[in-house]
Protein backbone atom coordinates (compact mmCIF):
# COMPACT_ATOMS: atom_id res chain seq x y z
CA UNK A 1 0.00 0.00 0.00
CA UNK A 2 1.51 3.31 -1.08
CA UNK A 3 1.31 6.66 0.69
CA UNK A 4 -1.63 8.03 -1.36
CA UNK A 5 -3.78 5.09 -0.48
CA UNK A 6 -2.95 5.46 3.17
CA UNK A 7 -3.94 9.14 3.15
CA UNK A 8 -7.28 8.41 1.46
CA UNK A 9 -8.03 5.64 3.95
CA UNK A 10 -7.36 7.93 6.93
CA UNK A 11 -9.56 10.70 5.40
CA UNK A 12 -12.46 8.26 4.88
CA UNK A 13 -12.24 7.07 8.49
CA UNK A 14 -12.37 10.66 9.78
CA UNK A 15 -15.47 11.52 7.60
CA UNK A 16 -17.33 8.40 8.74
CA UNK A 17 -16.55 9.16 12.38
CA UNK A 18 -17.78 12.76 12.01
CA UNK A 19 -21.06 11.70 10.40
CA UNK A 20 -21.63 9.19 13.18
CA UNK A 21 -21.10 11.82 15.87
CA UNK A 22 -23.48 14.31 14.14
CA UNK A 23 -26.20 11.64 13.93
CA UNK A 24 -25.89 10.87 17.61
CA UNK A 25 -26.14 14.57 18.57
CA UNK A 26 -29.27 15.07 16.41
CA UNK A 27 -31.01 12.04 17.93
CA UNK A 28 -30.24 13.26 21.42
CA UNK A 29 -31.67 16.75 20.65
CA UNK A 30 -34.94 15.34 19.26
CA UNK A 31 -35.50 13.12 22.27
CA UNK A 32 -35.05 16.04 24.68
CA UNK A 33 -37.50 18.23 22.71
CA UNK A 34 -40.21 15.55 22.83
CA UNK A 35 -39.87 15.28 26.58
CA UNK A 36 -40.35 19.08 27.00
CA UNK A 37 -43.49 19.16 24.67
CA UNK A 38 -42.28 21.95 22.29
CA UNK A 39 -42.92 21.42 18.56
CA UNK A 40 -39.88 20.87 16.49
CA UNK A 41 -41.37 22.28 13.18
CA UNK A 42 -42.24 25.90 12.26
CA UNK A 43 -45.36 27.54 13.72
CA UNK A 44 -48.31 27.09 11.32
CA UNK A 45 -50.38 29.89 12.80
CA UNK A 46 -47.62 32.37 12.25
CA UNK A 47 -47.22 31.12 8.69
CA UNK A 48 -50.91 31.58 7.87
CA UNK A 49 -50.90 35.06 9.46
CA UNK A 50 -47.92 35.99 7.39
CA UNK A 51 -49.64 34.85 4.21
CA UNK A 52 -52.77 36.87 5.03
CA UNK A 53 -50.73 39.98 5.67
CA UNK A 54 -49.11 39.80 2.24
CA UNK A 55 -52.08 41.70 0.60
CA UNK A 56 -55.84 41.99 0.24
CA UNK A 57 -57.82 38.76 -0.02
CA UNK A 58 -59.81 39.91 -3.10
CA UNK A 59 -60.31 42.77 -5.50
CA UNK A 60 -61.80 45.78 -3.74
CA UNK A 61 -65.53 46.22 -4.30
CA UNK A 62 -67.27 49.37 -5.44
CA UNK A 63 -69.20 51.49 -2.99
CA UNK A 64 -72.53 50.55 -4.60
CA UNK A 65 -71.79 46.87 -4.21
CA UNK A 66 -70.75 47.26 -0.61
CA UNK A 67 -73.95 49.22 0.03
CA UNK A 68 -76.05 46.38 -1.41
CA UNK A 69 -74.24 43.84 0.71
CA UNK A 70 -74.85 45.80 3.94
CA UNK A 71 -78.43 46.83 3.09
CA UNK A 72 -81.11 45.71 5.53
CA UNK A 73 -83.47 42.89 4.64
CA UNK A 74 -86.45 45.26 4.71
CA UNK A 75 -85.10 46.95 1.63
CA UNK A 76 -85.53 50.58 2.51
CA UNK A 77 -83.71 51.79 -0.63
CA UNK A 78 -85.06 49.78 -3.56
CA UNK A 79 -83.29 50.00 -6.88
CA UNK A 80 -85.27 51.59 -9.66
CA UNK A 81 -85.38 49.28 -12.72
CA UNK A 82 -85.93 50.93 -16.14
CA UNK A 83 -89.16 50.14 -17.96
CA UNK A 84 -87.25 48.67 -20.87
CA UNK A 85 -85.81 45.99 -18.56
CA UNK A 86 -89.03 44.98 -16.81
CA UNK A 87 -89.75 41.31 -17.17
CA UNK A 88 -93.04 39.50 -17.72
CA UNK A 89 -94.67 37.50 -15.00
CA UNK A 90 -94.94 33.76 -15.38
CA UNK A 91 -97.72 32.78 -17.82
CA UNK A 92 -98.05 36.22 -19.36
CA UNK A 93 -97.92 36.15 -23.18
CA UNK A 94 -96.73 38.63 -25.71
CA UNK A 95 -99.79 40.16 -27.30
CA UNK A 96 -99.70 42.55 -30.20
CA UNK A 97 -101.65 45.71 -29.40
CA UNK A 98 -104.92 45.76 -31.24
CA UNK A 99 -105.53 48.64 -33.63
CA UNK A 100 -107.99 51.24 -32.58
CA UNK A 101 -111.51 50.43 -33.67
CA UNK A 102 -113.24 52.82 -36.07
CA UNK A 103 -115.53 55.42 -34.64
CA UNK A 104 -119.09 54.42 -33.95
CA UNK A 105 -120.75 56.98 -36.24
CA UNK A 106 -119.30 55.24 -39.37
CA UNK A 107 -116.73 57.88 -40.33
CA UNK A 108 -113.39 56.39 -41.38
CA UNK A 109 -110.03 58.01 -41.10
CA UNK A 110 -108.10 59.26 -44.10
CA UNK A 111 -105.54 56.47 -43.73
CA UNK A 112 -108.25 53.79 -43.86
CA UNK A 113 -109.73 55.38 -46.97
CA UNK A 114 -106.37 55.33 -48.74
CA UNK A 115 -105.89 51.62 -48.04
CA UNK A 116 -109.30 50.64 -49.39
CA UNK A 117 -109.23 49.21 -52.94
CA UNK A 118 -110.53 51.50 -55.58
CA UNK A 119 -113.01 50.08 -58.08
CA UNK A 120 -113.37 51.44 -61.58
CA UNK A 121 -116.85 51.22 -62.99
CA UNK A 122 -117.16 50.86 -66.78
CA UNK A 123 -120.31 52.21 -68.28
CA UNK A 124 -121.50 50.85 -71.62
CA UNK A 125 -123.16 53.42 -73.82
CA UNK A 126 -125.06 51.00 -76.06
CA UNK A 127 -126.73 48.07 -74.33
CA UNK A 128 -129.04 45.93 -76.42
CA UNK A 129 -131.06 42.88 -75.46
CA UNK A 130 -129.84 39.53 -76.72
CA UNK A 131 -132.14 36.63 -77.49
CA UNK A 132 -135.41 38.55 -76.83
CA UNK A 133 -134.55 39.59 -73.26
CA UNK A 134 -134.40 43.19 -72.11
CA UNK A 135 -131.68 44.59 -69.89
CA UNK A 136 -133.95 44.29 -66.85
CA UNK A 137 -134.64 40.60 -67.52
CA UNK A 138 -138.18 41.01 -68.96
CA UNK A 139 -138.86 39.29 -72.32
CA UNK A 140 -139.23 41.39 -75.45
CA UNK A 141 -140.58 40.81 -78.93
CA UNK A 142 -137.67 42.53 -80.68
CA UNK A 143 -135.50 39.72 -82.10
CA UNK A 144 -133.93 41.79 -84.88
CA UNK A 145 -130.80 42.70 -82.97
CA UNK A 146 -127.88 40.31 -83.12
CA UNK A 147 -124.41 40.88 -81.70
CA UNK A 148 -121.77 41.81 -84.25
CA UNK A 149 -118.76 40.42 -82.33
CA UNK A 150 -116.50 42.97 -84.07
CA UNK A 151 -117.56 42.06 -87.61
CA UNK A 152 -118.09 45.19 -89.77
CA UNK A 153 -121.61 45.93 -90.94
CA UNK A 154 -120.70 45.49 -94.58
CA UNK A 155 -119.36 42.01 -93.84
CA UNK A 156 -116.06 40.48 -94.82
CA UNK A 157 -115.12 40.91 -98.45
CA UNK A 158 -114.61 37.49 -99.99
CA UNK A 159 -112.80 37.12 -103.29
CA UNK A 160 -115.23 36.69 -106.12
CA UNK A 161 -112.87 34.60 -108.24
CA UNK A 162 -110.95 31.61 -107.03
CA UNK A 163 -107.45 30.75 -108.15
CA UNK A 164 -107.70 28.06 -110.73
CA UNK A 165 -104.90 25.52 -110.63
CA UNK A 166 -104.03 23.51 -113.63
CA UNK A 167 -101.98 20.36 -113.66
CA UNK A 168 -98.62 21.03 -115.30
CA UNK A 169 -97.80 18.80 -118.24
CA UNK A 170 -95.02 16.27 -117.72
CA UNK A 171 -91.61 17.33 -118.99
CA UNK A 172 -88.80 15.12 -120.21
CA UNK A 173 -85.12 16.04 -120.00
CA UNK A 174 -82.32 14.04 -121.62
CA UNK A 175 -78.52 14.16 -121.56
CA UNK A 176 -76.47 12.06 -124.00
CA UNK A 177 -72.92 10.89 -123.22
CA UNK A 178 -70.88 10.14 -126.38
CA UNK A 179 -67.22 9.93 -127.29
CA UNK A 180 -65.09 10.07 -130.41
CA UNK A 181 -65.00 6.26 -130.37
CA UNK A 182 -67.54 3.67 -129.30
CA UNK A 183 -67.52 2.56 -125.66
CA UNK A 184 -66.74 -1.02 -124.73
CA UNK A 185 -69.69 -2.70 -123.03
CA UNK A 186 -67.77 -4.05 -119.97
CA UNK A 187 -66.44 -0.54 -119.31
CA UNK A 188 -69.94 0.96 -119.67
CA UNK A 189 -71.44 -1.66 -117.34
CA UNK A 190 -68.79 -1.02 -114.67
CA UNK A 191 -69.15 2.77 -114.95
CA UNK A 192 -72.94 2.84 -114.74
CA UNK A 193 -73.05 0.62 -111.68
CA UNK A 194 -70.21 2.66 -110.11
CA UNK A 195 -72.32 5.86 -110.12
CA UNK A 196 -75.23 4.27 -108.25
CA UNK A 197 -77.33 2.84 -111.12
CA UNK A 198 -78.82 -0.64 -110.93
CA UNK A 199 -80.03 -2.95 -113.73
CA UNK A 200 -83.79 -3.23 -114.17
CA UNK A 201 -86.16 -5.78 -115.73
CA UNK A 202 -86.35 -3.66 -118.91
CA UNK A 203 -82.61 -4.32 -119.51
CA UNK A 204 -81.66 -0.74 -118.71
CA UNK A 205 -80.13 0.99 -115.74
CA UNK A 206 -82.17 3.03 -113.28
CA UNK A 207 -81.69 5.14 -110.16
CA UNK A 208 -84.28 4.61 -107.39
CA UNK A 209 -85.35 6.66 -104.42
CA UNK A 210 -85.54 5.43 -100.83
CA UNK A 211 -88.99 3.92 -101.52
CA UNK A 212 -87.82 1.97 -104.58
CA UNK A 213 -89.40 4.27 -107.21
CA UNK A 214 -87.50 4.88 -110.45
CA UNK A 215 -86.50 8.52 -110.86
CA UNK A 216 -83.68 8.46 -113.48
CA UNK A 217 -83.33 6.02 -116.38
CA UNK A 218 -80.19 5.31 -118.44
CA UNK A 219 -80.67 3.59 -121.81
CA UNK A 220 -78.43 2.52 -124.69
CA UNK A 221 -78.07 5.14 -127.41
CA UNK A 222 -78.30 2.38 -130.05
CA UNK A 223 -81.56 0.72 -130.89
CA UNK A 224 -83.53 -0.83 -129.21
CA UNK A 225 -82.03 1.06 -126.25
CA UNK A 226 -81.35 -1.94 -124.03
CA UNK A 227 -78.10 -3.34 -122.67
CA UNK A 228 -76.85 -6.96 -122.88
CA UNK A 229 -77.05 -7.48 -119.15
CA UNK A 230 -76.62 -11.22 -119.56
CA UNK A 231 -73.10 -10.70 -121.03
CA UNK A 232 -71.41 -8.27 -118.62
CA UNK A 233 -67.83 -9.23 -119.65
CA UNK A 234 -68.23 -9.52 -123.44
CA UNK A 235 -65.55 -7.17 -124.82
CA UNK A 236 -66.78 -7.56 -128.39
CA UNK A 237 -69.94 -5.59 -127.62
CA UNK A 238 -69.77 -1.80 -128.02
CA UNK A 239 -72.11 1.15 -127.87
CA UNK A 240 -71.95 4.67 -129.31
CA UNK A 241 -73.13 6.20 -126.03
CA UNK A 242 -75.72 6.27 -123.29
CA UNK A 243 -78.64 8.61 -122.66
CA UNK A 244 -79.89 9.75 -119.24
CA UNK A 245 -83.63 10.43 -119.11
CA UNK A 246 -85.52 12.37 -116.44
CA UNK A 247 -89.30 12.73 -116.54
CA UNK A 248 -90.97 15.26 -114.26
CA UNK A 249 -92.76 15.06 -111.92
CA UNK A 250 -91.18 12.34 -109.79
CA UNK A 251 -91.30 11.32 -106.15
CA UNK A 252 -88.30 13.63 -105.52
CA UNK A 253 -88.36 17.42 -105.83
CA UNK A 254 -87.51 18.60 -109.34
CA UNK A 255 -84.41 20.72 -108.48
CA UNK A 256 -82.86 17.91 -106.45
CA UNK A 257 -83.39 15.19 -109.04
CA UNK A 258 -82.17 17.49 -111.83
CA UNK A 259 -78.97 18.13 -109.88
CA UNK A 260 -78.48 14.39 -109.43
CA UNK A 261 -78.86 13.70 -113.16
CA UNK A 262 -76.39 16.44 -114.17
CA UNK A 263 -73.77 15.28 -111.65
CA UNK A 264 -74.26 11.66 -112.69
CA UNK A 265 -73.81 12.51 -116.40
CA UNK A 266 -70.57 14.34 -115.63
CA UNK A 267 -69.15 11.37 -113.72
CA UNK A 268 -70.06 9.00 -116.55
CA UNK A 269 -68.47 11.25 -119.20
CA UNK A 270 -65.25 11.56 -117.17
CA UNK A 271 -64.90 7.79 -116.64
CA UNK A 272 -65.73 6.94 -120.26
CA UNK A 273 -63.76 9.91 -121.69
CA UNK A 274 -66.85 11.27 -123.40
CA UNK A 275 -68.76 14.53 -123.73
CA UNK A 276 -72.29 15.74 -122.95
CA UNK A 277 -74.90 16.43 -125.63
CA UNK A 278 -78.57 17.33 -125.70
CA UNK A 279 -81.35 15.37 -127.40
CA UNK A 280 -80.54 17.03 -130.79
CA UNK A 281 -76.87 15.95 -130.46
CA UNK A 282 -75.72 19.50 -129.72
CA UNK A 283 -72.78 19.91 -127.37
CA UNK A 284 -73.97 21.07 -123.94
CA UNK A 285 -72.36 24.12 -122.37
CA UNK A 286 -72.37 25.15 -118.76
CA UNK A 287 -75.05 27.72 -119.53
CA UNK A 288 -77.24 24.97 -120.97
CA UNK A 289 -76.90 22.89 -117.80
CA UNK A 290 -77.80 25.94 -115.73
CA UNK A 291 -80.86 26.48 -117.91
CA UNK A 292 -81.94 22.90 -117.14
CA UNK A 293 -81.58 23.62 -113.41
CA UNK A 294 -83.64 26.79 -113.73
CA UNK A 295 -86.32 24.91 -115.63
CA UNK A 296 -86.52 22.37 -112.79
CA UNK A 297 -86.89 25.16 -110.21
CA UNK A 298 -89.63 26.82 -112.24
CA UNK A 299 -91.39 23.49 -112.63
CA UNK A 300 -91.32 22.91 -108.88
CA UNK A 301 -92.56 26.42 -108.01
CA UNK A 302 -95.47 26.29 -110.50
CA UNK A 303 -98.84 24.92 -109.37
CA UNK A 304 -99.12 21.21 -109.92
Amino acid sequence: MNELQQVLLIFAIIVIAGLYILQKLKAKRNSSAQQNGTPTGPNRDSAEKALNELGEAHIPLSQKTQHRLHMDEEGEDEEVVPDSQLGLSFGQEFEKPKPASPVENGDETAETEERKPRHIVLEAEDIHPVGGVEAGGAPTDDDDYKPSFGIPEGGVNTPETEVETELKDPQVFAIIVMGTDDFLWPKVNQTLQGVGLVPSEQSIFVKKDSMGNEIIRVANLMEPGTFPLDQPTNSELKTAGVVLILELPTTVKAPAVMHDMIMMSRKISQRLNGRLYDAERHLLKESDLQAMRDAAVAYESAAI
